[in-house]
Formats: C-alpha cells, structure tokens, sequence
C-alpha cells in the first residue's frame, strides 16, 4: 500500500513539475543545413516579463520580450545568415518581423506590407517594442522576405516548423504550435489587419 502512495506521489509531482523540467528551452536556427543561431528562454515559465535571447554562437544578437501568453512562435533564418525573421504573438497583433544586421540594411520607405496603413504602422512601432538588446535593424519584411518565408513553411513537413517553434502552449508533457496554415496567414503578401485572420 506504501508503495502505491509513492507512485501516485511521484506521478503528481512529475505532473505538476513537468511545466519546468520538460519545457521547451531552445530553438535551433537553421540555414543552408547548418544551425546559424539558437534561441533560449529560461527553465522557468514566464507569468511576468520574461524574454527569447538569441545567440549567434556565444553571442547574443537580439532579444524578444515574452511573458505568459505574448511570445515568439517561429524564427526563419535567411541563407546570408544576416537576417532572422520572427513571428510573434503579440497583445495588439500577430507581429512579423526582421532583425538585420547587413551593414547595408535600412527601412524601406515605400514598404506596402501590411496592405492597410494603420496596420502597417501598429506592427512597426510594436516591432521595435518587442526587440531589444541588439545591434540589428529592427523592421518589416519585404515582399521578397515573405515569399521565402511563405515557400519555406508551404513545403516544409509540421516537426521542421516545430524545430523552429517555440509552442504556444506549453505544459511540459504537452506542447501546442501554431500550424502551418496559421504561419501562412501571418506572413501572406496580401495581409491586411493585425490580427490575419479577420482579414
């Protein structure tokens, strides 16, 4: 009978510590088959402000504000491994973002991604909130940008988004990724509000 207890009591604290021991620290960045960077967040579930650093080898290169339910979902890695874009669950939209570290990288000022203004402006402004700790240029992507980006997720198979995924949920002993069709609506050339789907 004592040893019945000690299972079901080991089995409730494996449950309830799950959240921390299984938690999805890391994110491998990957580019041309090789890993470029890695994104890192802390052991421990974030319910204040927390945040996703990521390193290019030992240095860190940019980091993302995160807590409970605000986050970085996905990373793609361009092939020059100069530019890194992220897709981020944020209060006031679905931001995407590029952080550029081309010397010659600039703001594209006939930029027309997002199609509507006033979107386009929200997820500027609430881009360069998010990032932080770098030496990058923090913008939107380009057309060019979001059709790599889009060929990348169409043809790519659920565990090789999950590889550049951090979930939206997770438990530990269960993980949540936003799918595929979600990260198309996000990146669409032709997105028009914030939040894309009521586009």
């Amino acid at each position: 009978m004592k040893r019945k207890w000690l299972i079901i009591i080991a089995a409730v604290l494996l449950i309830l510590l799950s959240p921390i021991l299984f938690r999805k620290r890391t994110v491998l960045l990957e580019s041309n088959g090789k890993i470029v960077a890695v994104a890192k967040r802390s052991m421990f579930p974030t319910f204040g402000d927390g945040q996703v650093d990521v390193y290019l080898g030992n240095e860190r290169i940019f980091s993302v504000w995160e807590d409970a339910f605000d986050l970085p979902l996905f990373f793609y890695s361009f092939p020059d491994e100069k530019r890194f874009l992220c897709i981020d669950d944020d209060d006031t939209a679905m931001l995407v973002f590029v952080v550029d570290f081309r010397a010659s990288a600039t703001i594209t000022p006939q930029l027309t991604w997002p199609q509507a203004m006033d979107a386009r402006n929200e997820m500027a402004s609430r881009a360069t909130n998010v990032v932080f700790n770098t030496r990058g240029l923090i913008r939107l992507p380009n057309c060019d940008e979001l059709q790599e980006v889009s060929s990348y997720l169409a043809s790519a198979t659920p565990k090789q988004i999950e590889k550049a995924s951090f979930p939206f949920c997770d438990l530990g002993i269960w993980w949540n990724y936003a799918g595929k069709d979600f990260l198309l609506l996000d990146v669409a050339t032709n997105r028009q509000s914030p939040w894309p789907t009521t586009n």
